[in-house]
């Protein structure tokens, strides 16, 4: 049976949902990523959290205002920079490897799982063509293993060719004030 969460008032997602998060303002940007952890936490999901360390410093803050000792064993912080960068340049395959490496312990378990991951870079050659790539092996992933999962990326970073690209890999589009499902959505 698949269970349906009501993410705003006109839009239900299931426990599969691929979403991309184009973000502007850093204080909505923290506020959204808390709600949804904390969504994921009334619902008893182990959340993985990919964030830079000097935003996931300035969440934890709030955490530890928002929630108990105890919910915070279900939150797992892994640095975006290693995650990411430590390949050298956007080595896509590694990544998804490396991704699926990090779930199968959660999977195996059949414990539910929602992820978070705010997508960086440094510069290099040809990197619209390898997010766009990127997304679409991420979609197919989350599709396989049953995920919720938040795709974010400043909107600054990304130009709008690519956010339009991105937005065929995910069912949901979201922004710092707005949650639609995504009309160019192709699974």
């Amino acid at each position: 049976m698949t269970k349906l969460f009501q993410l705003s008032n006109d839009l239900e997602v299931n426990n599969s949902a691929h979403i991309l998060y184009f973000f502007e303002d850093h204080n909505s940007y923290l506020n959204n990523m808390i709600a949804y952890m904390k969504a994921g936490i009334e619902r008893n999901h182990h959340l993985l959290i990919i964030e830079n360390t000097y935003l996931f410093n300035e969440a934890e803050k709030k955490i530890n205002q928002l929630f108990p000792n105890e919910a915070k064993n279900f939150i797992h912080y892994i640095d975006n920079y290693f995650f990411y960068r430590c390949y050298g340049d956007f080595h896509i395959h590694s990544i998804v490897e490396h991704f699926s490496e990090i779930l199968t312990p959660f999977l195996n378990e059949k414990m539910n799982i929602r992820t978070w991951a705010h997508v960086e870079w440094k510069e290099q050659d040809d990197i619209s063509s390898k997010l766009e790539e990127f997304e679409h092996l991420a979609d197919c992933s989350v599709n396989e293993s049953g995920l919720m999962s938040v795709c974010a990326y400043s909107a600054s970073d990304v130009s709008a060719s690519l956010q339009t690209a991105m937005m065929k890999s995910h069912e949901y589009l979201m922004t710092d004030q707005e949650f639609v499902r995504s009309s160019l959505y192709r699974k």
